[in-house]
């Protein structure tokens, strides 16, 4: 059977997940991983899922705050990393940057070049508009939608110049498993490449059916997932 390559979702998904210790653990089982970007206050792009998080003042907001305040303020606390330490620390070997906002495209790039990573990532976002924008504007770049929405759903479909789409595996408890598997054979018809990943699912319940389809698993748990396959 095909094994696609694998990515940790966050490095692990959980309570340290986008950290230095979680991409780290990741990289033992995995081919590389996925993460998300956005900028600070002072300009510092820094690995956080969400932008809002809970802290001393009740809720703060990472775009509104210095690096040294999201330290200070968020639960992580030092654990809080940024996208260039994580390249200089770890060197993965294959990375997908999931864009929090639009305006660090540039910077992204740039980074990924100078460490010469940008042949083996993808940029991700889930705004068909942005996703668009970046595929002509950025054509060496490898440029990825992923599918939060029926909006993003639509896009994937309407947006030229992508290099993968990213289906959520939940996309299953909506729609089932021959539409999920159909718009898969669909996406590859174009020659797409397939990221699969999973919000609240049982990724490993769905794992031999998934197999086939995905260019790529975005892993919540990286070393169980190795297990299975090391049982398939």
């Amino acid at each position: 059977m095909r094994t696609p390559l694998i990515l940790g979702h966050r490095g692990f998904r959980g309570r340290i997940e986008n950290t230095i210790p979680a991409f780290r653990r990741a990289l033992r089982y995995a081919d590389g991983i996925e993460l998300d970007v956005r900028r600070t206050l002072d300009g510092r792009l820094v690995i956080l899922h969400d932008g809002k998080f809970p802290c001393k003042r009740g809720e703060c907001q990472a775009e509104n705050m210095t690096y040294r305040e999201i330290v200070r303020e968020h639960p992580l606390g030092k654990l809080v990393t940024t996208f260039p330490r994580v390249l200089k620390e770890l060197r993965p070997k294959y990375i997908n940057v999931d864009l929090k906002n639009v305006d660090i495209v540039e910077e992204v790039v740039k980074i990924l070049e100078r460490k010469n990573l940008l042949e083996n990532s993808v940029i991700s976002t889930d705004s068909p508009g942005i996703a668009k924008r970046l595929a002509k504007e950025y054509p060496p770049c490898k440029i990825g939608l992923s599918i939060v929405d029926l909006k993003s759903l639509a896009g994937t479909i309407l947006t030229d110049g992508l290099y993968s789409v990213h289906v959520p595996l939940d996309l299953i408890s909506y729609a089932g498993f021959t539409f999920f598997s159909s718009l898969i054979r669909r996406y590859h018809s174009r020659r797409l490449k397939v990221f699969v990943w999973n919000y609240e699912m049982n990724e490993i319940a769905w794992l031999p059916r998934v197999l086939p389809l995905a260019d790529v698993l975005i892993s919540d748990d990286p070393a169980r997932l190795k297990r299975f396959l090391g049982k398939l």
